[in-house]
């Protein structure tokens, strides 16, 4: 049936030639606004690709090659660097646990479908609680997932001291502002009908959305906080950096005594660790909801009660005091146009990088992602029959290295590109961009791998049956019917680089992160404040328009 529909579409198409040249000129602007987009952003943020052949930077990549051959393999840094991943994998854990309770209380307030409002008898003044309740709680999201997880672990280590406690906290915060607002999208796009028979039955808001909503909405919130936790796990290897525990103490220890072969082993455990919990991850989300949540469960316990967080600290007056002198600072922000100014170029440049990186790491991965996919290795985009054993054989290898190559670069965190490339070109918006593009590329192979596996066959091999080279079953059996999601998780990602840029400019790769370290550490709390704050607003900014492009693109 999708064959056929493709076919008569396919005929539809080719018999309206204005409608065919419409559509080609459309695909045409796009890439030109885009590759002008990458040009304009390069230019304003001074990216230059080539500081990677200078002498110095080959001088610096020499160095770190040779501690890279030669990894630290002794007893005891072994069993420091795998008391840390233990360490880093329980803070993921426990953070994403506190996430996913705080995503969906505020999920049940943030979410509007019909089916929960308030019903037509109730007074005006519940239903105005109702509003100002969900408009609350979506401006506590927004806050939450626009802060970057290590300013939230910078600040929580001034209150509560070093130590892991600071990044489950922190890594609560951000990932639950992220977990939220899906969770929230989720319930307000559920099946109406059981939502309104319990509605109708008398139900409460609160019941509607344990019964009518939660069920069948559950299965997708348990997979998103699955893959949350692939990605708090690795947030939790290199928090360290600021002190929150975990690997990135040992990572910002190797960078700073220029000790690469210690630095080489931390990397090598964490490429082990994130592939490893990849895998468990696959299984869990195939295995019965009840067994997931039970190990989750479990683990969270383990950690909470293994970890050395002061729990106390939360509710003691010196924390407590520490909190309310940092809030009320930020109700004075910096004004002067001189700083005002400066921060919107630092934002500018900050979005700048994140644009930059999404579009080359994209333009990779759509050239490399069909290679490492099943879409690929089960014939239906394959060399056409009589092509000989050799080229076959390089089919198979360009694979193998691909599939190696995303695993790579997307199990390596993007703050530990930062830091490697800070080394080899030095510090700026150059090794910020070269780390987001290296792992972004990683990220949307993988999720561009999954698009192409789900797309239907019958096209390519269609064209493959014609004689068409495996470039012409990609370009016109298999593109044409991926570009809207394709291009929808392109956009998502540079919304999660834009914060990801924030982020990785507390180590010196350019954009607004190093004025934000350099505010937490010299205690500016009005300069802090207008940097969240301009922060907070373009993340937002980026977020609605984001979502309207998606949601055009799903049209």
């Amino acid at each position: 049936m999708a064959v056929r529909a493709f076919k008569s579409s396919t005929t539809a198409v080719v018999s309206s030639p204005s409608r065919l040249g419409a559509i080609e000129k459309r695909r045409r602007r796009i890439i030109s606004v885009v590759f002008a987009i990458a040009i304009a952003a390069s230019l304003f943020s001074g990216f230059d690709p080539l500081s990677l052949f200078d002498k110095d930077g080959a001088s610096n990549f020499g160095e770190l090659a040779s501690g890279f051959l030669s990894p630290d393999l002794s007893a005891s840094f072994l069993s420091r660097v795998a008391t840390l991943a233990w360490e880093s994998l329980l803070i993921g854990v426990l953070g994403t646990a506190l996430a996913t309770v705080f995503a969906i209380a505020l999920a049940f307030l943030a979410a509007r479908p019909h089916e929960l409002a308030d019903a037509p008898g109730k007074r005006r003044s519940r239903q105005l609680l109702s509003e100002t309740l969900r408009l609350a709680a979506r401006l506590i999201l927004a806050i939450a997932r626009s802060v970057p997880e290590i300013v939230w672990a910078f600040l929580f280590v001034r209150i509560f001291g070093l130590g892991p406690g600071a990044a489950v906290f922190a890594i609560a915060l951000t990932f639950g502002g992220i977990i939220g607002k899906l969770y929230a999208e989720l319930a307000e796009s559920v099946d109406p009908d059981a939502p309104r028979a319990l509605r109708a039955a008398g139900a409460s808001r609160l019941g509607v959305f344990l019964y009518g909503v939660v069920p069948q909405v559950r299965r997708q919130w348990l997979g998103y906080a699955l893959f949350r936790l692939e990605c708090a796990i690795r947030s939790a290897s290199v928090l360290g950096v600021v002190g929150a525990g975990g690997l990135g103490a040992e990572i910002d220890l190797s960078v700073r005594y220029f000790q690469y072969d210690k630095l080489a082993t931390t990397l090598l455990a964490i490429l082990a660790f994130i592939s490893v919990l990849e895998v468990a991850s696959w299984f869990l989300r195939r295995a019965p909801a009840r067994i997931t949540l039970g190990l989750f469960a479990i683990g969270s316990f383990v950690a909470a009660t293994s970890l050395a967080i002061p729990w106390s600290a939360l509710v003691s007056g010196d924390s407590l005091d520490q909190v309310r002198i940092f809030f009320s600072d930020l109700t004075s922000p910096t004004t002067s146009l001189e700083f005002l100014s400066n921060t919107l170029r630092l934002v500018l440049e900050t979005i700048a990088m994140a644009a930059i990186a999404t579009i080359a790491a994209s333009v990779v991965a759509l050239a490399l992602a069909p290679l490492a996919t099943r879409f690929s290795r089960n014939g239906s985009l394959s060399e056409p029959p009589g092509r000989s054993g050799l080229s076959r054989f390089a089919f198979v290898a360009a694979s193998v290295v691909t599939r190696i190559l995303f695993q790579v670069s997307r199990a390596v965190p993007d703050l530990v590109w930062a830091l490697l490339f800070v080394v080899w070109v030095g510090p700026g918006v150059t090794a910020g961009v070269l780390a987001l593009s290296v792992h972004t590329t990683g990220v949307l192979g993988r999720l561009f791998g999954d698009v192409f596996e789900e797309a239907e066959p019958g096209p390519s091999r269609a064209l493959e049956a014609s004689g068409a080279s495996v470039l012409g079953q990609y370009l016109y059996g298999l593109l044409p019917q991926c570009m809207a999601r394709l291009a929808a998780f392109a956009l998502f990602r540079f919304e999660v680089n834009v914060r990801a840029a924030a982020m990785i400019g507390f180590v010196g790769a350019g954009g607004l992160g190093d004025a934000l370290h350099t505010a937490i550490s010299l205690f500016h709390s009005s300069d802090l404040a207008t940097l969240m704050l301009t922060m907070f607003a373009a993340v937002t900014f980026l977020d609605i328009a984001g979502d309207r492009i998606r949601a055009r693109l799903a049209r």
